[in-house]
């Protein structure tokens, strides 16, 4: 019951894999045994008696994001991937374990989203690994989307901007129709950004420095008018202890704008308690996203 069997198809390695699994990302608190790797795109081979609209052979998307299902608020895991808090979590963790690094996966049914296979792959001609582009989307659409419920027209920036998440943050936000700010510190890497972008006008880049005071009057000025952004979206990867564009970005707020964590930095946060109060910051903690933001990423 609750359950499917998925037939995977194909299945994504993490870019931080090695470091998941060297130990060095203490803070995903997941014990082995267990089955690695989060998402699939796969095809059902089986379901349990109580579904009613999935069924063998159907063409779906394997999201590894699981609640509780009689506490849903509080306990989520990511399947193979990322142990949950507490011992709720734990608990939950031991019972959906093995991700999609195999031949074939159980799921709870509530976690499989059903694609037009006829659409994506016969007339578009996707196949499966590409399709898994929809998991890595997912992730930023859970922080622009409903965190941050960004609108076209705002300003947002975004933060280490160059890797895969923060990278699709960008473009997330530029689809929505927002002014973009992209943070990093490889000219190279910023430059390259511009030109896969086709060099929208509405994207900007700046190149930190590392000075706080000369990364805000930077930042600030490449926003419209320079009168600052509504939203920072941070991306601080797992091996760094903090996130180092912070309170450089802050700066560069408009009085009510909202920052949005969504990386994965390891040490206890320090923030400018005054500039957030005086100036009504909102600071809010983003981990993936909702089924309803899922479905329309999909359709």
């Amino acid at each position: 019951m609750g359950t499917v069997i998925v037939k995977i198809l194909a299945a994504p390695i993490a870019p931080y894999t090695q470091l998941r699994h060297t130990g060095q990302l203490p803070q995903m608190n997941a014990q082995p045994p267990y089955v690695p790797n989060a998402n699939a795109i796969g095809r059902i081979h089986a379901v349990g008696p109580d579904a009613v609209l999935a069924k063998p052979g159907d063409l779906v998307y394997v999201d590894s994001t699981a609640r509780a299902r009689d506490d849903p608020d509080n306990v989520m895991i990511m399947i193979g991937h990322l142990g949950g808090a507490g011992n709720g979590g734990q608990k939950l963790m031991k019972a959906w374990r093995d991700g999609s690094l195999q031949q074939y996966q159980k799921v709870p049914l509530e976690n499989i989203y059903p694609l037009d296979k006829h659409r994506l792959i016969g007339e578009l001609g996707y196949d499966p690994a590409e399709l898994l582009s929809i998991a890595y989307y997912c992730v930023p659409a859970g922080s622009l989307l409903e965190a941050a419920d960004l609108k076209a027209g705002e300003t947002v920036i975004v933060g280490p901007s160059g890797g895969n998440f923060g990278g699709l943050a960008v473009e997330i936000a530029l689809t929505i129709g927002c002014n973009v700010v992209a943070l990093g510190r490889s000219t190279s890497k910023l430059a390259e950004m511009q030109r896969k972008l086709n060099h929208n006008p509405r994207l900007k880049t700046v190149v930190m420095t590392g000075d706080r005071a000369t990364d805000a009057t930077s930042i600030l000025a490449t926003t419209p008018k320079g009168a600052g952004a509504e939203v920072y979206n941070d991306w601080s990867p797992g091996e760094l202890k903090n996130p180092p564009f912070l309170n450089a970005a802050l700066c560069a707020l408009k009085p009510e704008g909202r920052v949005i964590l969504s990386g994965g930095a390891s040490e206890t946060l320090t923030v400018p308690y005054a500039a957030l109060v005086f100036r009504n910051l909102k600071l809010q903690g983003k981990w993936m996203c909702g089924r309803s933001t899922i479905l329309q990423l999909i359709r």
